[in-house]
């Protein structure tokens, strides 16, 4: 195993497109970093530059401590999963797993120790002789995996793997990954535009948006701490919901005050966001965040005070068994949404009061969007 270093790593295109800027990452030995972002932000480009399958324009690559920048994907010692199997359709499970220690003259005994092995491992063995058209696309994948597994590499480096799967299989295969990498504990880099196969999965995710980094943390500090609008809004589902409001103090207490809405700032939300204070003091605006897990209906939030509250009409209600989301406007053009308990009898239509954890309230810089620190 060993870890992968980026340092200044840049991509420009013919024409002047830069793809990834000056990008500084680092993957410890054994961890499963996950680059997400949306399309165009430079994620499957810089996986592509670490496999060799794309050049840096500047900056260095190294993989265990030796620098690749320069070397040809076959001599960086790494396995790369890609989103289509890639499998040759007249080779049978077990000659796909096999074709690239074959190409590397492995000793058959040792080849077929390692399918036989891996193929246990991801519960193949009974599929190793059939042809990839005789299998559903989880057990492709599986197979995909496979042939990178038995390369045993120093990293493996995958490429939305499970995009062409079904909602089901993604997240039964998502498991397995994560399962696997708990065994294997090799060094892997995988890009996803999904964030939530991010934070369910990685160690660590870094969260990248035109060709740069935005985040790089554990998925529960980035949905705890954003630093910034884009990574707030990004990470969690439903999205964050955001709003422009005005800080006043009155009776002692800070207020954020949006529309008809008022809700309190508590101290220990000002304590953690003290650049808050001096926009408070220029009687200035913050942009407030609230995530929709941290509002529920009032009925059951017994002790509400006023200033924790949301008078709003509901627009759409979607009860989802666990769970119900519900979409309302929290002013014209402001749209706000609500993971309440499974039980609300809320509707569309109708007038309900909503309550909102304020100790989870988020603060953002009107004009750079950067978490107020």
């Amino acid at each position: 195993m060993a870890g992968i270093s980026l340092s200044g790593v840049t991509k420009a295109f013919p024409g002047g497109a830069v793809a990834v800027s000056s990008l500084d990452l680092e993957v410890a030995d054994g961890e499963f970093l996950v680059l997400v972002g949306p399309s165009g932000s430079g994620k499957t480009t810089v996986l592509r530059m670490v496999g060799g399958l794309e050049e840096a324009t500047a900056g260095e690559i190294r993989i265990g401590g030796r620098d690749v920048t320069a070397l040809a994907p076959r001599d960086r010692d790494i396995a790369m999963v890609f989103q289509t199997y890639a499998l040759y359709p007249h080779m049978t499970v077990a000659q796909n797993m096999a074709f690239g220690l074959k190409l590397r003259k492995t000793p058959a005994a040792e080849i077929r120790r390692r399918v036989e092995e891996t193929a246990t491992l991801l519960g193949l063995s009974d599929l190793l002789d059939r042809k990839p058209r005789a299998l559903s696309g989880g057990q492709r994948q599986r197979v995909a995996m496979g042939r990178a597994i038995v390369r045993e590499p120093a990293a493996f480096l995958m490429d939305e793997p499970l995009s062409n799967l079904d909602a089901k299989l993604r997240v039964q295969m998502r498991a397995e990954i994560t399962r696997l990498h708990h065994r294997l504990r090799t060094t892997t880099l995988y890009v996803t535009h999904d964030q939530t196969e991010a934070i369910t999965m990685a160690d660590r995710v870094a969260v990248m948006r035109d060709g740069t980094l935005q985040q790089l943390d554990a998925p529960a500090v980035l949905y705890d701490d954003p630093v910034n609008l884009f990574v707030a809004g990004f990470i969690g589902s439903p999205a964050m919901n955001v709003v422009t409001a005005a800080l006043t103090t009155a009776d002692g207490r800070v207020n954020a005050s949006f529309g008809e809405h008022r809700l309190a700032v508590p101290e220990a939300v000002l304590a953690r966001r003290p650049g808050a204070r001096s926009l408070i003091a220029a009687g200035g605006e913050v942009v407030v965040g609230i995530r929709p897990e941290d509002i529920e209906d009032a009925e059951f939030v017994p002790g509400a005070g006023p200033d924790e509250l949301l008078a709003v009409t509901v627009d759409l209600a979607e009860p989802l068994g666990a769970e119900t989301i519900v979409h309302f406007e929290v002013g014209p053009g402001v749209p706000f949404t609500a993971r309440l308990s499974p039980r609300t009898t809320v509707r569309a239509g109708r007038p309900v009061k909503l309550a909102v954890d304020i100790e989870r309230l988020h603060l953002f810089d009107p004009t750079s969007g950067q978490s107020l620190r």
